[in-house]
């Protein structure tokens, strides 16, 4: 789906954040309940944590895969209703974030599933075919189809969505500067922080290369 020297780069990045993710998922089941110290928020540990990291691993690997082959019509509305629904989480937790910075990260959280849906949904348009096709036909598109083939099956990408997928690589950029912000700030939490870095430029980076 991607070209190379891009799909190793986004590979590299996605890779990362499903590492981190894993680790910060095994490291809150290791950490006690009672923890109540000043440098532990509910966005670090706890229900909201959870499921923040949860999502992102799976967006890691959704993204893993969706860089090196088209996942169809069922895997993209799979997708759909999953990021939907882990953005519903997120926001039903919302209440249990009480400081201002804390609350924001969930935010983020939830405007790049937003980013994430918006990327399934319009591919389609914003790579020129048809959603409704084969894996093995976008395969042909990406790959070896002949010149009258992919006349055919390119078509133009409308001015609307163009508009709309750059304001979420905009908006997934101005995410990755405050996590980079954070990951400067708090020292405590840096591996938290490049996580989510990373998953916000690596979103900013794949949407800004359809």
């Amino acid at each position: 789906m991607i070209e190379s020297p891009w799909s190793f780069v986004l590979t590299a990045i996605f890779l990362a954040t499903a590492v981190l993710c894993a680790l910060h998922l095994a490291q809150s089941h290791r950490t006690p309940a009672a923890v109540t110290t000043e440098s532990v928020h509910a966005s670090h540990n706890g229900p909201i944590a959870t499921a923040v990291h949860v999502n992102h691993l799976v967006m890691s690997l959704a993204m893993l895969l969706m860089v090196w082959r088209p996942v169809g019509t069922a895997g993209t509305w799979i997708q759909v209703a999953l990021f939907a629904l882990f953005g519903v989480v997120m926001l039903l937790g919302l209440p249990t974030v009480h400081a201002v910075g804390e609350r924001v990260a969930v935010v983020s959280h939830v405007m790049l599933n937003a980013a994430m849906i918006w990327m399934l949904l319009a591919m389609p348009l914003l790579m020129g075919h048809d959603m409704g096709g084969s894996a093995d036909a976008h395969a042909g598109h990406h790959g070896g189809g002949t010149g009258d083939e992919m006349a055919m099956e390119m078509t133009p990408t409308p001015v609307w969505a163009e508009a709309v997928n750059w304001g979420a690589v905009v908006l997934s950029a101005v995410i990755a500067v405050w996590w980079l912000v954070r990951l400067l700030r708090d020292p405590a939490h840096r591996a938290h922080s490049a996580c989510h870095l990373l998953m916000a430029a690596g979103m900013a980076l794949m949407l800004a290369l359809m």
